[in-house]
């Protein structure tokens, strides 16, 4: 599993202080962006060297407690694999341990050319191995 703290800040909050739904979907790609990187698959690299791209099909997401500006949360990351996809499914938890927020976003592999699907690369491959 990956994971990562982080707090509710005032640029992802509402007029009321509470975490705004769809910056849960902010926090969770900056979450998918460290994990990439952490796994030697930048989206840096993918989008300026390699010859396929890492495109997002669906997102969706279940809200079970309102996050207040400030209120520390950890994310947790787990993926599940497919031949051309995979899916990360992402965890919010508040200070305390309570759950948040579940997300879920589905991945596909194209190619950079024609935009075809096509099997995920190895070396992503691998690194989704480590947090399945």
């Amino acid at each position: 599993m990956f994971e990562t703290q982080t707090e509710v800040k005032l640029h992802h909050t509402d007029a009321a202080g509470i975490l705004f739904f769809a910056n849960h979907f902010r926090i969770a790609h900056t979450v998918y962006e460290d994990f990439m990187k952490s796994i030697g698959c930048g989206l840096d690299y993918i989008i300026r060297a390699s010859d396929y791209l890492i495109l997002i099909a669906h997102a969706e997401a279940d809200y079970e407690r309102g996050l207040c500006l400030g209120e520390k949360l950890t994310i947790s990351l787990k993926a599940e694999i497919g031949k051309t996809s995979f899916i990360l499914s992402y965890l919010f938890k508040d200070g305390n341990g309570n759950v948040a927020a579940r997300l879920r976003t589905v991945h596909v592999s194209v190619n950079k050319k024609n935009g075809e699907k096509i099997p995920l690369p190895e070396n992503l491959r691998h690194g989704l191995l480590s947090i399945t």
